[in-house]
């Protein structure tokens, strides 16, 4: 999945909580928006075609390497 030059890769953590869905749905439709790294410990039940998913827990898994290359992170997990 390659983002056009003048769009936004964003990762969005806790993704497919209550907040979370909304969240990925407006970045989804936003022209600006590239592409979103969707990270969580469920699988959503539906993507787009900018959307991927990734599964992820943040009390063991290491997020460096998911950060590196994102231009905005949301963080929604309290």
């Amino acid at each position: 999945m390659q983002a056009h030059e003048n769009t936004r890769r964003v990762v969005v953590v806790g993704a497919t909580g209550n907040i979370g869905t909304s969240v990925v749905n407006a970045l989804d439709i936003d022209q600006a928006i590239g592409s979103i790294v969707s990270l969580s410990r469920r699988e959503p039940p539906v993507t787009s075609k900018k959307t991927r998913w990734e599964r992820t827990d943040i009390r063991e898994d290491d997020l460096v390497a998911r950060f590196a290359s994102a231009d905005v992170v949301i963080h929604l997990i309290s």
